[in-house]
């Protein structure tokens, strides 16, 4: 009975190694997936990491982009219109989105969290969080509370 314990506990442990190592937000089909010079010349940044929280919802809205050389990984949640994307889905969500929010690395903090509320339709905020990594600069940390 107790090699079987054993052999369950394993088993359980495996599976669980093997789920973890799966990476869902991994964006498959880039544009530029043979130049690997173009690391944020598309969008002008290589690194966003959004949070949002609103009266109702803790984390109503969590959007995650990274961009690396070898890989990109993307994220789309919503909890508000019930939107949970990852990979290649939320990248197509995000390229919409990021053609309109266009954001640059001289631009005031305060002027750059408008745009990000703005091109994500999160108007209603209660608190927003916005890391941006442009290339060439140092990551922009922001944050705002209203």
């Amino acid at each position: 009975m107790k090699k079987h314990t054993v052999l369950f506990i394993v088993l359980l442990c495996s599976l669980l190694i093997v789920g973890a190592c799966n990476n869902r937000n991994i964006v498959t089909n880039t544009e530029d997936e043979g130049d690997k010079k173009s690391l944020g010349s598309k969008y002008g940044f290589t690194f966003l990491d959004l949070s949002a929280d609103t009266n109702e919802m803790k984390e109503a809205l969590k959007v995650t982009y990274d961009e690396k050389k070898d890989k990109t990984e993307a994220m789309y949640e919503n909890k508000i219109d019930d939107f949970y994307l990852h990979g290649n889905a939320a990248m197509e969500k995000l390229d919409e989105i990021f053609e309109e929010l266009a954001l640059d690395p001289e631009m005031d903090d305060e002027d750059m969290i408008k745009k990000a509320s703005e091109a994500f339709e999160i108007n209603d905020y209660k608190s927003l969080k916005l890391d941006v990594k442009f290339k060439g600069f140092d990551t922009k940390k922001l944050r705002m509370t209203k």
